[in-house]
């Protein structure tokens, strides 16, 4: 039977407690409720366009967006992120391991900062 990829998500985020949703599943939730995108604009990242890969093999909340005349390219898992800026191609991602959500802002505002 076909299932919406939003269907799955909220099936998976349902069977995790509370107290035991990480930091991508956070991130999930507010993708789903819209806070997410809310966010980014709060943070001047304009034209989000949020994509989610939700397979067996990959799970990724991939973000594509401007500030300013910079292009944004963010890609979360699991376990890491990585994001990158650049006024043409955002090709040279800088990586993280994953510890938060306000992990992800903060650097997100730290690298605008340093453009």
């Amino acid at each position: 039977m076909f299932t919406t990829k939003k269907k799955k998500i909220q099936k998976y985020l349902e069977q995790k407690a509370n107290d035991n949703k990480c930091a991508f599943d956070i991130l999930l939730s507010d993708y789903l409720d819209g806070s997410l995108k809310e966010d980014l604009l709060s943070i001047e990242i304009k034209k989000a366009d949020i994509h989610i890969d939700w397979h067996d093999d990959i799970k990724c909340i991939g973000i594509q967006g401007r500030y300013k005349e910079y292009y944004m390219d963010l890609q979360i898992y699991p376990n890491e992120f990585s994001i990158s800026f650049d006024l043409d191609e955002p090709d040279d991602d800088i990586i993280y391991l994953l510890e938060s959500k306000e992990q992800v802002y903060s650097v997100i505002d730290n690298m605008i900062k340093s453009l």
